[in-house]
């Protein structure tokens, strides 16, 4: 129904913002792009967009999105029709360093 090119990013709540900076910066190295008081943006050193993985300060360690980048334009409007027509939610957001970006559960 539309083509999804690969996995975009994951975002990840942690309760320890600087453990896990150290853990995934010094132990698997990967490169911090941005940095705030509740948020870091990682990408591995091949990786071409801004980021691969978001830790974003949480109160329990948990996975928060699974995000895919598609083709193009046109398949992002396909995948929200797609899935608000199986009855999913289909919730426009902003992100930072993202494009055209939606949301369903």
């Amino acid at each position: 129904a539309f083509n999804i090119v690969r996995l975009s990013h994951v975002e990840l709540a942690v309760t320890d913002l600087a453990k896990s900076r150290a853990f995934y910066v010094d132990t698997l190295g990967l490169q911090v792009t941005d940095e705030t008081s509740d948020a870091i943006y990682l990408r591995a050193l091949e990786e071409r967009g801004h980021h691969c993985i978001v830790l974003r300060k949480g109160p329990v360690a948990e996975a928060r999105d699974l995000g895919f980048k598609v083709f193009s334009d046109e398949d992002l409007d396909k995948a929200a029709h797609f899935f608000d027509g199986k009855g999913l939610p289909v919730e426009w957001v902003e992100r930072p360093y993202q494009s055209r970006t939606f949301r369903t559960r």
